[in-house]
């Protein structure tokens, strides 16, 4: 995902989930070209409860952009080939 979609995204999920630390959460950019993941991507590295996870899925789901849970984190990333259709 783009850099402003991807900050619009965390501002959205920290003003939502008040009990969310802000240094549970990183943003990072894709380096690899084999990756399914296009641009930034955000890894959320905490234990979330049930209605957090809902509120984070719901948010996920208005700004088009997928969730994978990675061992200790959640990844919320835009898939390649949703990419290069909205392009």
């Amino acid at each position: 995902m783009r850099r402003d979609e991807a900050v619009a995204f965390l501002k959205e999920v920290m003003s939502s989930c008040a009990n969310m630390s802000p240094d549970s959460v990183t943003l990072s950019h894709a380096q690899s070209a084999d990756s399914e993941i296009v641009g930034y991507q955000v890894h959320i590295k905490t234990v979330l409860d049930k209605k957090t996870k809902q509120q984070v899925q719901k948010i996920a789901e208005k700004h088009s952009v997928d969730l994978k849970q990675e061992k200790d984190e959640l990844v919320v990333y835009k898939p390649k080939k949703a990419a290069q259709v909205i392009q």
